[in-house]
C-alpha cells in the first residue's frame, strides 16, 4: 500500500491508478527544475566499529579517507521538491530513518518519498544504531560510540537537506553513459551449492550513468554518477580497520580534482550480487576508483544528451511476502545453537511469540520513479537489489530512459529475483540471518515489484 500525505511545498498527493500510489510534480514539461547542492563531513572520531562484516574483531583505528554526506535538491517552477542524499555508509534501516523523516516533514514539509537517502554501501564506514548493529557484536562502550555517531549523522542529514534546498538555482542538465569493468558477479556454482566467489560468467551491469549539472553561466556545479557493485574492495590486513569511502569515494575525489568547483555525488546501482575484482586493501579500492572516475570523465568529454522538463515523482511501499515462519520448536532449537547471529534471530522471534504478537510475514520495501521530462527516469528501490533487476529494468522500460538505483530510502534485506531464490545462496538465505528474518522471500516478489514499477512509470508518462 502506498502512503498519502504532503510530499513537499504544500502540494497534496495525487492518487495513481487507484492503488494508493503517490505522485508529485505535474508541472510544465519544458520547465527544468532548479538544482541545489550541499555537502557535510561525517568522518567519525576513532575508535569506532565499522559496518558490513561480521568477521571484524575490533574497531577502526585509522582514517584513510574522509566520509561525506551530500545532497542534490530539485525544485520545480511550481514549487515541488525532491532531494537525493548520497551517504558514505553501508546502509540505513527504516528504524534509523524514522525520526529523520519526521524532521524532514516538520522542518521542510517534505513527506515520505521526497527525500531518497542512497547509501554508497562502503563496508568501511561506521556501524549505525538499529542498522545491522548486532552483526559486529559491539561492547557496551562501543555501542555508546555508535549511538553518539548515529545521532550526529541524523542531525547532519537534516542539515544537509535544508542547505541543498536553500541553494536551489537555475540549471542546465546533460546525461550520458560510460563503462567500467571491475564489477564481477560473485555467485559461483559448485555442484548444487552457490558460493560467494568470483564468477566471470555471471551477470553484471557495467554501465556508468552520468548526469552533469551546470549553472546558467556554463560552470559545472555537480556530477551525479553511478555504478552497480558492492563496496568491498578492502578485505584484508590493517586496511580492514581503516575508515574509507571505498572505490566510489576515491572516484569522487578524482572527479572533483579534475572538475574544480563541482560536487561529485555517487548513486549506488543495483549490483548486490557483484563484487569489485581484484580485492585486497586500500590500493585495490583506489585503483577501481581511478577506473570509475576515468569512465565518468570519458562521458563528460564527449557530447552529452540534454535533459529537459520538470520532474514527476511516484512513490510507493510494497509488502514482499516471506515464506512461512518456523515452528516454536525450531526457534527454541536455534536459540540454543552456537551461532550467535542465528541465536539472536531466534530469540527475537520467540520474544514476539511470547508476547502474543505475530511473526514477520513480509518485508516492506520503498520503490519510486523520478521522471525528468521525457529524457531520464530514475528508478529507485530500497534494499540490496541484485543485478538481474537492473538489467530487466533497462530492457523492459527502455523508452523511459531508466537509471536504476538501489540502496535507496532504507535497506531491509537483499532483494533477489525468482532465479536467485530458486538457486539459493547468500543473497537469498544466509544473509537473512543478519537482517533478522527467517526467509527466504517468496519467488513471486519479482513479478510483484515489476507490476508495481509499471504502475509507477505508467502514471508518469505523457498523456496521449
Amino acid at each position: 500500500a502506498g502512503r498519502a500525505g504532503d510530499l513537499g511545498g504544500g502540494h497534496s498527493l495525487v492518487p495513481l491508478l487507484a492503488m494508493g500510489l503517490t505522485t508529485l510534480g505535474f508541472a510544465a514539461e519544458n520547465s527544468t527544475p532548479q538544482i541545489g547542492v550541499a555537502v557535510r563531513d561525517i568522518t567519525p572520531e576513532l575508535p569506532i566499529r565499522l559496518a558490513g562484516y561480521a568477521g571484524r574483531k575490533r574497531p577502526a583505528d585509522k582514517v584513510d579517507h574522509p566520509l561525506l554526506i551530500q545532497a542534490l535538491a530539485l525544485r520545480n517552477p511550481s514549487g515541488e521538491r525532491f532531494v537525493f542524499v548520497a551517504l558514505d555508509n553501508c546502509e540505513v534501516s527504516r528504524a534509523f530513518m524514522e525520526p529523520v523523516l519526521q524532521e524532514f516533514a516538520d522542518k521542510f514539509q517534505l513527506g515520505r518519498g521526497a527525500v531518497a537517502v542512497v547509501s554508497s554501501h562502503t563496508h568501511s564506514a561506521p556501524v549505525l544504531e538499529q542498522t545491522l548493529a548486532d552483526m559486529s557484536q559491539p561492547t557496551p562502550e562501543e555501542r555508546g560510540r555508535i549511538e553518539q555517531y548515529s545521532q550526529s549523522l541524523k542531525t547532519k542529514l537534516v542539515e544537509v537537506v535544508g542547505a541543498a534546498l536553500a541553494d536551489c538555482q537555475p540549471a542546465v542538465l546533460e546525461q550520458g553513459t560510460g563503462r567500467a569493468t571491475f564489477a564481477m558477479n560473485r555467485r559461483l556454482f559448485q555442484g548444487d551449492k552457490v558460493l560467494l566467489n568470483d564468477n566471470p560468467d555471471g551477470p553484471v551491469d557495467w554501465d556508468v550513468p552520468v548526469l552533469r549539472i551546470k549553472g546558467t553561466n556554463g560552470a559545472v556545479r555537480a556530477i551525479l554518477f553511478g555504478y552497480a557493485c558492492h563496496g568491498t574492495c578492502i578485505r584484508s590486513g590493517d586496511d580492514w580497520y581503516a575508515v574509507s569511502g571505498e572505490y566510489m569515494a576515491y572516484a569522487r575525489q578524482l572527479l572533483e580534482a579534475h572538475q574544480p568547483g563541482a560536487v561529485a555525488l555517487f548513486m549506488t546501482g543495483m549490483g548486490a550480487d557483484s563484487d569489485p575484482t581484484p580485492r585486497g586493501g586500500l590500493l585495490a579500492a583506489k585503483r577501481h576508483g581511478l577506473e570509475l572516475a576515468g569512465a565518468v570523465i570519458g562521458v563528460l568529454d564527449r557530447p552529452m544528451r540534454p535533459v529537459h522538463g520538470a520532474f514527476k515523482l511516484a512513490f510507493d511501499e510494497v509488502d514482499l511476502p516471506l515464506t512461512a515462519p518456523p515452528s516454536r520448536e525450531q526457534l527454541e532449537k536455534d536459540a540454543k545453537g552456537e551461532d550467535v547471529h542465528i541465536k539472536m534471530r531466534a530469540e527475537a522471534y520467540l520474544k514476539l511469540l511470547n508476547a502474543g504478537k505475530p511473526l514477520p510475514e513480509s518485508v516492506k520495501l520503498s520503490v519510486a520513479a523520478l521522471r525528468l521530462g521525457n529524457d531520464l527516469t530514475f528508478v529507485l528501490m530500497g534494499g540490496e537489489v541484485v543485478v538481474d533487476y537492473a538489467r530487466r529494468i533497462k530492457r523492459v522500460f527502455a523508452e523511459d530512459h531508466p537509471w536504476p538505483i538501489g540502496y535507496a530510502y532504507e535497506v531491509p534485506c537483499y532483494i533477489p529475483t525468482a532465479r536467485l531464490i530458486k538457486e539459493g545462496g547468500y543473497e537469498t538465505e544466509s544473509s537473512m540471518i543478519y537482517y533478522g528474518f527467517y526467509g527466504p522471500l517468496r519467488a513471486g516478489i519479482e513479478g510483484q515489484l515489476f507490476n508495481r514499477l509499471e504502475m509507477l512509470l505508467a502514471g508518469l508518462r505523457p498523456r496521449s
